[in-house]
C-alpha cells in the first residue's frame, strides 16, 4: 500500500480545534487497535498523520486528510463510514472516513 496515500475524513474533536493549523500534517497522533486493561494497553497502535483542510462553522468538526505511515497498518479499514479514535496521551477526537 502507498503510505503517502491519504483519505478524506471528518474529525470531531473533544475540544475546540480552532488553534490547530490548517494544511499542516500533525504527526503526533496515534490510533490504538486493542484494549486498555488497567493501565496497560494490549494490541497494535499506529501513528496517524492528520492534516486539517477546513473547519466546519459552528461545530468542533473539521475536514481532514488522514493516512498511515507503515505498510502493516490496517489499510483495508479505511473505507467510507469507518470511524476510529485519535489519541495524544488521551482520546482527543473521532475520525470518520468519507
Amino acid at each position: 500500500m502507498d503510505t503517502n496515500r491519504s483519505f478524506r475524513a471528518i474529525i470531531t474533536w473533544e475540544r475546540d480545534p480552532s488553534n490547530i493549523p490548517k494544511d499542516v500534517w500533525l504527526r503526533d497522533l496515534i490510533v490504538n487497535y486493542g484494549e486498555i486493561i488497567g493501565k496497560t494497553f494490549t494490541g497494535d497502535s499506529w501513528t496517524v498523520p492528520v492534516k486539517v483542510t477546513g473547519f466546519i462553522e459552528g461545530t468542533w468538526d473539521t475536514y481532514a486528510d488522514v493516512r498511515f505511515l507503515v505498510e502493516e497498518a490496517p489499510w483495508h479499514l479505511l473505507v467510507g463510514g469507518y470511524c476510529f479514535k485519535l489519541w495524544a496521551g488521551k482520546e482527543i477526537a473521532t475520525v470518520r472516513i468519507l
